[in-house]
């Protein structure tokens, strides 16, 4: 696949392409990210100059270059340029930049479509808005039928659109996990894992490990070892947890998807196949295409509909910080140090783990959601602010209510909270933790428990009108007052620990 901008620029063109040390020390990046995306950088440039094109290649060291903005005053010192081309950006900062430059910089600046995605963000944003609280299982169909995804003439095939319910198998003992596929640094990679070392030695995680695809090539490679490999028992355990296995059955093809090096469709058409020919059951391949065709495009949707104030959405104005083991991965409760560890580890946790043991966590914590929403971005390596921020503060903290609904989300309807019923359900993380994940009071409680309780006995007032929430509301209601005055000593006995 190749961008429009790339596609029909004429002949003599030159490609800017720029590492801006400014960027990358916006927020402490996990070491993983600003590898990959350098990584990625150059190889792309050198595969562009085996093209025949023209690059003008702004890298770290280039002193005097710490940003963009510099680099670019200094090409069009150097060439006269003044027509740039450009793709339509993916994030709302980075499009309010470029609007600034040609008053900035007498330029003239052109924009082409971003192919990287699915979905027309015009056309979408005329249809969430005036919804007010647009429905991912409804758009998810549209663009199933709009792209013949899974489809059998006008009705999807095995006659179900979504097959979620059998997607949520607790891992067995003993399951075996296929590896994950590494690949070899080349000169280029490892002098830009010596060079993030060098450069960035106080930001979080390691180079040492680092074994993400970084060419168009190498992605496609790990997206053929996912459909053979994980592709297959990927639906049955979505939803699973297993202690030391942050991708499980996973695809982890999200860093490559969202920085360019594969294309959705490319995914989709490879997952398809699969069923297609025998290789994967419908369960796991919907799951999969869902992902894509469904939640990544909503979301980008989503983001390009309400910015920039969706980012600053915080509905029950909780502003508690994040605590110390989110950077390092310390703490009793076994499930958060599994989570915090892969990522510490890796930049990388799948979805369940993101949802609900980091959210989900976040959440009955009362944490911050800006504060959550920057500790996600820093610190995965498929990270960019259209798909964090709607995940985040929308998804995962259901903290983007608007006043005319306060009693639920613009991205979902309810907050995706639990117990630690769900995690002991779902993982193997309770065996080895400390607390009782049966206890809601006294010497060894879960955490998980005592929060969620009285996390909806705080909050019983702003989801009583949320139909979705009444059983657990009653729930709650059910409960003995002085248990859950007890309970609520013990939350703010917790709050005080994270302090």
């Amino acid at each position: 696949m190749e961008l429009p901008s790339l596609r029909e620029a004429p002949a003599g063109a030159t490609v800017l392409m720029v590492e801006s040390d400014r960027n990358f020390r916006a927020v402490s990046f996990h070491k993983h990210r600003i590898a990959f995306l350098v990584s990625a950088m150059r190889h792309f440039a050198e595969e562009l100059r085996g093209s025949g094109r023209e690059v003008a290649y702004f890298p770290f060291a280039a002193s005097g270059y710490r940003d963009s903005l510099a680099a670019v005053r200094e090409h069009i010192r150097r060439t006269g340029c003044r027509e740039f081309w450009v793709t339509e950006p993916s994030e709302y900062h980075t499009w309010a930049w470029l609007e600034s430059l040609p008053e900035k910089l007498g330029i003239r600046i052109r924009y082409f479509a971003n192919t990287l995605f699915l979905t027309d963000r015009e056309e979408f944003a005329d249809w969430a808005q005036a919804l007010k609280a647009p429905v991912m299982e409804h758009f998810y169909r549209r663009m199933r039928v709009k792209h013949a995804v899974l489809m059998d003439g006008d009705q999807p095939v095995g006659g179900t659109w979504n097959l979620d319910k059998e997607n949520r198998k607790a891992p067995p003992r003993g399951l075996l996990v296929p590896e994950l596929p590494r690949f070899a640094k080349d000169e280029i990679t490892r002098e830009v894992l010596a060079e993030v070392e060098r450069r960035f030695p106080e930001h979080p995680g390691s180079t040492a490990n680092f074994a993400l695809p970084v060419t168009r090539e190498a992605a496609r490679r790990a997206l053929a070892d996912f459909v053979k490999n994980r592709l297959p028992l990927f639906g049955d355990f979505e939803d699973a947890m297993v202690s030391g296995q942050p991708v499980l059955f996973h695809s982890f093809l999200s860093p490559m998807l969202n920085a360019g090096l594969l294309s959705p469709m490319q995914c989709i058409r490879a997952a398809e196949g699969a069923y297609t020919s025998g290789k994967a059951p419908l369960n796991s391949v919907e799951g999969f295409v869902r992902q894509i065709l469904g939640w990544r495009e909503f979301v980008y949707g989503i983001y390009w509909s309400f910015m920039p104030e969706y980012r600053q959405r915080n509905a029950r104005g909780d502003t508690t910080g994040l605590p110390a083991f989110f950077w390092s991965g310390k703490t009793e409760m076994n499930c958060l140090r599994q989570a915090v560890g892969g990522v510490i580890e890796r930049a990388y946790s799948h979805h369940i783990q993101r949802l609900m043991v980091l959210c989900n966590f976040s959440t009955l914590a009362g944490l911050s959601p800006q504060a959550v929403n920057d500790w996600f971005y820093a610190m995965y390596a498929d990270s960019h602010d259209w798909v964090v921020t709607p995940n985040v503060v929308g998804m995962g903290m259901n903290a983007d209510a608007t006043a005319e609904a306060p009693h639920r989300g613009t991205m979902a309807t309810k907050p995706y909270i639990s117990s630690a019923a769900y995690i002991d359900r779902m993982s193997d993380y309770c065996d080895g933790c400390g607390f009782d994940p049966k206890r809601r009071t006294g010497e060894g409680a879960c955490p998980f428990n005592y929060l969620f309780w009285t996390f909806l006995e705080t909050h019983r007032r702003l989801y009583a009108r949320n139909p979705r929430m009444t059983m657990m509301l009653k729930n709650a209601e059910r409960i003995d007052p002085a248990e859950m005055a007890e309970m609520m000593r013990m939350r703010e006995r917790f709050a005080r620990s994270l302090g």
